[in-house]
């Protein structure tokens, strides 16, 4: 009897007989099935416990690709073998105190995915295909950009995820480096922005257009200058003497006109810190 077909025989037997076909299966499980490379032979249902990852995986019930179900620790953990729709899957975000990724998931870092020739930054392992397929399709190659194998020369996207990723070229992960996760897509009054998009500065300058209209008045009023009284006296000039008469008292200006206008610029034009308060945590993207 193959471990598949002895699996799906285990519902309702008697306790003796599960607990056989359990530790049978187990055993199965640690030994033909355990290793690094994927058994040598391959049916539906088949179970594998990937030791280059420590994940256990399940075949497929069309043999052709390979489900991760769970780690095992100490102790054995089973994640998600019914697979509930409140279980993460590839493209899942969670937010932690943790500093290391748990097994599944890579840290959000800024840095890059691909197979274990791209030369990617964050994970260089065949394990992170589906996510590069994720981000291929749902992102644009403006915000998470495609790089030639072992190099940071940019590629733009191929004809498929599979031709980038048969090329051993790594994506950018989304840039999530302290920045907040805000939510994609627009809502009424609000712009469009797409997934993995990113915009800010956390200091910002105050330009003239960003200034409501104002003016700065300043004026002078009406007013009148006094000129003083002169003494009269001789003089003496060629040609005879002359006398000059007397004036007595001052005189006042006529009242001239007021008149305003604009003071200059003051200030000195430094930007102003831009966040508000805000507490800093890491970011992990499942695989």
């Amino acid at each position: 009897m193959s471990q598949a077909a002895d699996l799906g025989a285990i519902a309702n037997q008697l306790a003796a007989l599960y607990r056989a076909r359990v530790n049978a299966n187990i055993q199965a499980l640690a030994t033909q099935h355990y290793g690094a490379s994927e058994p040598p032979v391959i049916y539906p249902n088949l179970l594998w416990f990937d030791s280059g990852t420590g994940y256990v995986k399940l075949r497929d019930p069309t043999n052709t690709s390979w489900w991760t179900i769970g780690t095992i620790g100490p102790p054995m953990k089973w994640t998600n073998v019914d697979i509930p729709q409140t279980a993460f899957t590839t493209g899942d975000v969670k937010q932690t105190f943790k500093t290391i990724a748990d097994p599944g998931w890579v840290m959000m870092n800024d840095g890059s995915i691909g197979d274990g020739s791209s030369g990617a930054t964050t994970r260089a392992n065949p394990d992170t295909e589906a996510l590069f397929n994720l981000l291929w399709a749902n992102t644009s190659d403006a915000w998470c950009k495609l790089h030639a194998a072992g190099s940071w020369t940019a590629t733009g996207r191929g004809a498929s995820a599979a031709a980038d990723w048969a090329a051993h070229r790594h994506i950018l992960l989304p840039k999530v480096l302290g920045r907040v996760l805000a939510i994609a897509g627009w809502g009424a009054g609000l712009s469009n922005f797409g997934l993995a998009t990113w915009h800010g500065a956390e200091y910002v300058g105050l330009g003239l257009n960003n200034l409501p209209a104002h003016t700065h008045s300043f004026g002078v009023p009406a007013h009148t200058h006094t000129v003083p009284g002169l003494s009269g006296g001789a003089a003496g000039a060629s040609g005879g003497d002359r006398t000059y008469p007397t004036w007595g008292g001052g005189v006042q200006t006529g009242a001239g006109g007021g008149f305003s206008g604009n003071t200059g610029s003051a200030g000195s034009g430094e930007p102003h810190f831009n966040i508000q308060p805000t507490c800093y945590v890491n970011v992990m993207i499942k695989l």
